[in-house]
């Protein structure tokens, strides 16, 4: 399993954005927790963009998964940076996360 960080870069700013095109990136968002891709996400500080902690199988997987993001196929946003990184440390509370197969 690889693991990344990935920071979102707003093209359009948020609060322009319609109530339903947020509701299918949140949609989007859930559907990555609920298949286990995504440890978490939040907009950064002030709302610019937004930051995601990810895994996958491969780099390819990702983007494939990613192809999919509403906010990305509308151009309202992109991913400016994508990470891989070892998680050689973490919490306790992660190691079923990090430590998937």
């Amino acid at each position: 399993m690889k693991y990344f960080f990935l920071e979102g870069e707003h093209l359009v700013p948020f609060e322009q954005r319609d109530p339903d095109m947020i509701a299918a990136h949140r949609r989007f968002l859930q559907k990555g927790y609920d298949e286990g891709r995504f440890l978490l996400s939040g907009p950064s500080i002030p709302p610019t963009g937004g930051v995601l902690i990810a895994r996958a199988q491969s780099r390819e997987q990702l983007d494939e998964f990613l192809a999919e993001e509403p906010f990305c196929r509308a151009k309202l946003m992109r991913f400016c940076r994508v990470i891989e990184f070892d998680p050689v440390q973490h919490q306790p509370v992660l190691a079923a996360w990090f430590d998937a197969i």
